[in-house]
């Protein structure tokens, strides 16, 4: 989403562009594939950035496609609901209404439930007034402008947690949305946590017309500009440089591209592989592609008749579901390979929107996903795929227990169609290398406060993605529009 939102900005002011998408429909994790009648988003649930100020809203609006493109509010009394051990809690639109109910919930621990919503505004409004270009004399006033930010840059949420001695209720509940970075509060940088929380928390949206049309709209309107397109089915397999500049890129069905400026939206670690690590500086190297990747995703997709999800505690929201309070342990006994009882994120995207062409009518969709180590499920492939099948059969049977157990028993009589995915199948689509669903780690090491498109070493090579950037659609496209609006008044 960040070079198609920077290629349908440059398109639209009239630069010639041509996208190369390596798989068969665009979009990355927001891609929409059918199965059967009915169709599901790939990896994306719900976004920010949609509302007037938003990085989504500005993309469209830039492109005069806010108007077409339109977006549905989940419910604001609770665009998230945390499940644990069978109690439920609702996390509302605005930060201070999430702090009014936690403080009303929990009151003998309102004084520290002040001190993390306090600190967590503060950190997220330091980062919205960093400078894009810092003078020297903002890095000299850095001390007395950014005081949070150089105390806590690198932090994990679980170390402010321990500071304010939280009781491990509070904290489940405060850390509930983590699959969004698929880490656990020991693990996660503190900023990116306060970063996400604070996003969704001015408002959580679905497309009104799904992702199949968001997606496509910014595909049509490249392919409407004179000497552009969007081709699909061109996986980049080389890129050659001469004098320090791309001067043709290759993909796989044999093509070759010569272009001005180039931007990869792939991850940087496979960017620089594709040129030849010993093109850059090792400088450069070690900053920008050396880093460990974020956890890969075991998502099952499901098309269900005969039943209606409202009556299993599903709506115009999501649902985050722990077996108990210790996200650190849930986390560490699944990247060792155990789901016996894992942390579960389900959707329910036929509830956030009425419009047609998700599922026949009267049928509904649900979505589950957690996450798994790459290794297992890479190697099982690789060496046996029948065994991989039969493992990806049984997690699959093993899930609809867990769902019929904690939400809707007879669930097997409902499924229609039904599709597992790993982090192998994220590898295989996508191209996310070891299955990542959001690119670097998200621990403090690899959570810059100034991340955004990087110009490299090569003179007219840009990386513009969820590493050299920020990951989700709203970070992305944050990203792609940086990178168009630099580029448009500074081509070199």
């Amino acid at each position: 989403m960040a070079g198609l939102s920077a290629a349908a900005l440059l398109a639209k002011a009239g630069r010639r562009v041509i996208v190369l998408e390596g798989h068969d429909a665009p979009g990355g994790y927001a891609h929409t594939f059918a199965l059967g009648p009915y169709h599901f988003c790939a990896q994306v649930h719900y976004i920010f950035g949609c509302a007037p100020g938003g990085q989504v809203h500005g993309l469209l609006d830039e492109l005069g496609l806010a108007g077409e493109v339109e977006f549905i509010q989940l419910d604001p009394d609770g665009y998230d609901h945390v499940v644990i051990g069978g109690e439920r809690y609702r996390i509302p639109k605005g930060w201070e209404n999430f702090r009014a109910r936690m403080k009303r919930d929990f009151p003998a621990e309102q004084a520290a439930l002040d001190r993390y919503f306090d600190l967590i505004a503060a950190i997220t409004h330091e980062l919205d007034t960093l400078p894009e270009k810092p003078s020297w004399k903002d890095i000299l006033t850095a001390p007395f402008r950014f005081p949070r930010l150089i105390r806590w840059r690198n932090a994990t949420l679980g170390a402010l947690f321990d500071r304010l001695g939280l009781s491990p209720r509070v904290r489940a509940i405060l850390a509930g949305q983590c699959g969004d970075y698929l880490l656990p509060p020991g693990e996660v940088s503190l900023l990116l946590h306060a970063t996400l929380v604070v996003s969704y928390g001015e408002g959580a949206f679905y497309p009104r017309r799904h992702y199949a049309h968001l997606v496509g709209s910014l595909v049509e309107l490249v392919r409407k500009q004179p000497g552009c397109d969007v081709l699909l089915e061109h996986e980049v397999t080389r890129i050659d440089v001469e004098k320090n500049r791309v001067t043709t890129v290759h993909t796989r069905n044999g093509a070759r591209f010569r272009a001005e400026r180039v931007i990869s939206n792939m991850d940087p670690q496979a960017a620089v592989a594709l040129v030849g690590a010993a093109r850059f500086p090792k400088a450069f190297v070690d900053s920008h592609a050396r880093y460990a990747y974020s956890h890969g995703g075991i998502t099952l997709y499901l098309g269900l008749k005969d039943i209606d999800l409202r009556d299993h505690g599903f709506g115009s929201y999501n649902v985050w579901s722990y077996p108990h309070d210790d996200i650190d342990r849930i986390y560490r006994a699944q990247d060792e390979g155990d789901l016996s009882s894992p942390w579960l994120f389900l959707s329910t995207p036929t509830l956030h929107t009425s419009e047609p062409g998700l599922a026949p009518p009267g049928c509904q969709i649900l979505e589950l996903a957690t996450h798994a180590p790459h290794a297992y499920w890479r190697e099982l492939r690789d060496r046996d795929p029948r065994a991989y099948n039969r493992e990806k059969k049984k997690l699959r049977e093993h899930l609809y227990d867990v769902i019929e157990e904690r939400f809707v028993p007879n669930l097997r009589d409902h499924v229609d169609v039904f599709a597992i995915g790993t982090p192998a199948t994220n590898e295989r689509f996508v191209r996310a290398p070891h299955g990542n669903s959001y690119g670097a780690a998200l621990v403090p090491a690899n959570v810059r406060s100034s991340r955004k498109p990087l110009q490299t070493p090569i003179e007219n090579l840009w990386l513009c993605n969820a590493t050299a950037g920020w990951p989700s659609i709203g970070g992305t496209v944050g990203t792609g529009r940086r990178l168009a609006h630099r580029l448009l008044v500074d081509p070199d």
